[in-house]
């Protein structure tokens, strides 16, 4: 399916129930690089990646609409390390009752979930740690997660996500934004003003990069 490319799109703050069942649901159709994860993952998938936004820092998801319709999100905060530490008690600990109450399926993702818990396995960000800059939190403090309907991309919603994204945060004083990616969608970040801070082989020829942009007057 091809959308005209002068398509309107209002970019705003999600605010509604709607908007975050919305959210959920392009999260887990986009969520195999950019392609649908398996329906047996989606509630506990949609926790994993909305949940920790929606309950701690949801003024600071933003979602795209087309025609009444969200085709793209856009989920961040301002400051990583006190919404790390927030989800840990707030969303990770209640995630773990529920999986060992048999609440979400065993799949993948619940696996992952108690192995990162119980310090099990490593995640990506543990990972890129010790290849980060030290003065990261200082200089690159907020982060982002997106994600487009596949009929949308290429039309300039994912750069108007950012755009006023990054506005806002610069509006509130923050200086920098980091963001971890894989080989395919560097190239987009890095025109939307993102380099390169640091790289991780996560295996045989699967990178995964911490991108960063400095904000300054006008985002």
């Amino acid at each position: 399916m091809t959308v005209a490319r002068e398509s309107p799109a209002l970019v705003r703050v999600a605010k509604s129930a709607a908007d975050w069942t919305a959210i959920r649901s392009l999260c887990c159709r986009t969520g195999n690089a950019g392609e649908p994860i398996d329906r047996e993952r989606w509630p506990l998938f949609g926790e994993l990646w909305i949940g920790p936004y929606q309950r701690l820092v949801p003024n600071w998801t933003y979602v795209a609409e087309v025609d009444g319709r969200v085709v793209g999100y856009l989920t961040g905060c301002p400051d990583t390390a006190a919404l790390r530490s927030g989800r840990r008690f707030r969303v990770t600990l209640r995630l773990l009752v529920a999986i060992a109450c048999r609440r979400y399926a065993w799949t993948v993702d619940a696996r992952r979930t108690v192995a990162l818990a119980l310090r099990l396995r490593r995640g990506t960000e543990s990972r890129l740690s010790a290849r980060l800059p030290a003065d990261l939190s200082r200089t690159h403090p907020a982060h982002l997660h997106m994600n487009v309907e596949a009929e949308y991309r290429s039309h300039g919603i994912g750069t108007a996500l950012i755009q006023r994204y990054a506005r806002d945060l610069t509006a509130t004083g923050v200086p920098g934004i980091h963001l971890f990616c894989g080989a395919d969608p560097r190239a987009f970040y890095e025109r939307n003003g993102f380099t390169e801070l640091a790289a991780v082989e996560m295996s045989a020829d699967r990178w995964v990069y911490t991108l960063g942009r400095r904000l300054g007057p006008g985002g």
